[in-house]
């Protein structure tokens, strides 16, 4: 694991199609700016490229077209690129005086119909087969290992990208559409990941971190209407994952809350595996934040970085979010954070998840009339 130091950072290099043709060279005399943001989850990866055009010639007959498609590359010169994605153009913008364009383009493609309202119901049938079912409708590669938890009956009276969305966070998975890819991770295995770099503390620019206790409740509260006994059985876990500092005093790492969730699941699978995604998506929330550092193609969301010399407040980070930044004044990255692993605790690790078997002391249930 390599700190991120400027001494091993040479120049940075990008390199950009348009329709499989390199147009790097010719772009580069008009480039004033290149950013490229990526989403862990809930939104489509973006590529911005902003251009001089006191020539007029983006604006005429190097005018881009709708829906054409751009692939990235950036890294440094003398090593290796990492290609970043495909994106389709979205939007062309003509800003003068100055004169500039600025071209638009997103990774869920404008060619793929994501958006459309569908009126469809799934019945007796998975979570993993559900997105593999849209994934073949759309034309998209499934990329990601999805949990069979069987679901009883599911609704969709909304867009595929939507409805996708919406049913990742329930069971905190990480949804996103790129290119010809449907991406589904469950979150609870990126957080595991190796960290890909040590990033220094007094070495970063525009730090933001924020330790909260709560929005960490000690104990869940879900219910499950058991469809034979015709009852409503609320199930209590206790919280025994935290990624918190405890306190001096008091060894307290939660708050003295019980969140209840209000959806009411109809196996006792479901509300397991809702509860436990919601239990490590308010322990994610904990401690957040956000920074600015020297670029590098592999800060991008669903990696884990090691934040160093930041006393209490280092460990690991998940990126949720980057922001890569090149323009001729050099190559940034901006990150959005959640700690997965405090330093030198003595805690259940951020990677453990809680355990949900009924029998486990921790749980209870009772039959609400």
């Amino acid at each position: 694991m390599d700190a991120l130091i400027p001494e091993q950072v040479p120049e940075a290099r990008f390199v950009l199609t348009y329709q499989q043709r390199n147009i790097t060279r010719d772009i580069s005399k008009y480039l004033l700016s290149l950013s490229y943001t990526d989403f862990l989850t809930g939104q489509a990866d973006s590529l911005d490229i902003e251009l001089e055009d006191t020539e007029g010639k983006w604006r005429d007959a190097w005018y881009p077209g709708h829906g054409d498609t751009l692939q990235l590359s950036i890294g440094w010169e003398g090593k290796p690129m990492r290609p970043v994605g495909s994106f389709e153009i979205d939007e062309v913008e003509l800003n003068c005086p100055p004169s500039t364009i600025n071209i638009r383009a997103l990774g869920a493609g404008i060619q793929t119909a994501l958006r459309t309202t569908e009126y469809k119901a799934y019945e007796n049938t998975t979570l993993d087969a559900v997105a593999k079912q849209i994934a073949t409708r759309q034309g998209l590669e499934l990329i990601g290992r999805i949990e069979p938890i069987t679901l009883d009956r599911l609704t969709q009276q909304e867009s595929d990208l939507t409805f996708l969305r919406n049913l990742a966070g329930e069971y905190d998975y990480a949804f996103k559409v790129t290119g010809k890819r449907m991406v589904f991770h469950a979150i609870s295995e990126l957080v595991k990941g190796a960290p890909v770099g040590s990033l220094v503390l007094q070495e970063l620019t525009s730090v933001r971190l924020r330790d909260q206790i709560t929005v960490v409740p000690k104990a869940i509260e879900v219910k499950h209407k058991d469809p034979v006994k015709k009852q409503l059985i609320s199930y209590t876990i206790v919280n025994g994952e935290t990624v918190a500092v405890p306190s001096s005093a008091s060894k307290t790492t939660t708050s003295a809350d019980t969140k209840k969730q209000r959806s009411r699941s109809v196996s006792v699978e479901v509300a397991k595996a809702k509860a436990k995604g919601d239990l490590a998506r308010t322990n994610r929330e904990r401690t957040t934040g956000s920074w600015t550092s020297m670029g590098r193609p592999n800060l991008v969301s669903g990696n884990v970085v090691n934040l160093i010399a930041a006393g209490k407040l280092g460990g690991k980070y998940l990126i949720t979010a980057s922001h890569h930044r090149v323009s001729r004044s050099g190559y940034t990255v901006d990150q959005e954070v959640c700690r997965v692993s405090a330093p030198s605790i003595s805690l259940m690790s951020a990677n453990t998840q809680p355990d949900l078997a009924l029998s486990t002391s921790g749980m209870s249930h009772e039959v609400v009339a």
